[in-house]
């Protein structure tokens, strides 16, 4: 037991030693000076070598700066577009971003020239007077036996015939007891129209088209008339026209510059007659006037006086009432 604990501490006193001998060897090395290598020959060859030429590199050139891309998805409104304010509403309401582009031009002042109006006028040089010789006027247009006398009396011979001025069509032909006697009216195609009273016969019946020159009746002396004549009219609607401003009286030929009779003058001098009209015939009824009386002062039918002022055949009068002898 002795010698076996002695063997084993020789054995730990060697692997001690052993150790501290390798410690000591590894401790030697790191502090052993570094053998320098051998730089002469690189040195010298180094020497003995051209230095290389110094190339200076050009810097490379700057690529210029990138545009700035518009982005696609904001849409473009033409300032100039007249639709341009509708689009952006449309635009803004829907969300959608939008950029007006460009630069509003101001419209040209434009230069606003007023036309002056163009005056209406007659045409009577196709017209054919109804009568184909010179004859005389009995009574002329105009305020007569305080009423308007609306067309010319002509002297004529009894049953000569009596001719259409311009070609219509006859919207009238009968008899009137107090008045016209037999008469034809024509609607003529330039808007006029014609009357032709005191016939004694009517050669046309109403409907019939007629011709400048077709005999719408013969001269008499019917209705209320005092000798043989021929009572001719010209109206354009409600616008009685003066025969004597078309016609030459008595030679029955047309007057110069008949083709082109101003519409303008012609309704003024309708409405300035008619004002005359109104002052100097008009009656103011007095207490115990009786139709036949106003009728007789007027020189007209009481049939005539009760159709102008819409009065019943018989009818008292109430005094201060004013009546017409014709409109």
């Amino acid at each position: 037991m002795i010698l076996a604990s002695r063997h084993s501490w020789a054995r730990l006193v060697a692997a001690i030693a052993f150790t501290i001998a390798c410690m000591n060897v590894h401790v030697d090395a790191k502090q052993a000076p570094k053998k320098k290598q051998k730089t002469t020959a690189v040195k010298s060859s180094a020497k003995k070598s051209k230095p290389a030429a110094k190339t200076t590199a050009k810097p490379a050139d700057k690529a210029p700066p990138k545009e700035a891309q518009p982005d696609s998805s904001v849409v473009k409104i033409d300032a100039n577009d007249p639709k341009a304010f509708t689009k952006a509403i449309l635009l803004d309401k829907q969300g959608v971003e939008f950029e007006v582009v460009g630069e509003e031009k101001q419209p040209a002042p434009k230069l606003v020239v007023k036309e002056k109006k163009k005056e209406d006028f007659f045409d009577f040089s196709t017209m054919l007077v109804p009568i184909t010789h010179p004859a005389p006027i009995a009574s002329k247009y105009g305020i007569r036996d305080h009423r308007l006398h609306r067309g010319v009396d002509v002297s004529v011979i009894k049953d000569e015939p009596v001719l259409a001025a311009f070609p219509g069509v006859v919207t009238m032909a009968k008899y009137n007891k107090g008045g016209y006697g037999h008469y034809v009216i024509v609607d003529h195609e330039n808007g006029l129209q014609t009357l032709y009273g005191h016939l004694s016969e009517r050669l046309v019946k109403i409907g019939e088209r007629v011709y400048p020159g077709d005999i719408v009746g013969l001269a008499g002396n019917s209705g209320r008339s005092s000798g043989a004549h021929l009572h001719f009219e010209i109206h354009y609607g409600e616008i009685n026209i003066d025969p004597e401003t078309i016609v030459d009286f008595p030679n029955w030929d047309l007057k110069p510059g008949v083709e082109k009779v101003s519409k303008k003058s012609i309704v003024r001098a309708h409405y300035n007659m008619q004002r005359k009209l109104k002052k100097e015939g008009t009656y103011v009824v007095k207490k115990g006037d009786t139709q036949g009386k106003v009728a007789k002062w007027f020189n007209i039918s009481i049939e005539a006086l009760c159709r102008i002022n819409n009065l019943k055949p018989g009818a008292p009068l109430k005094a201060g009432q004013k009546l017409l002898g014709s409109k």
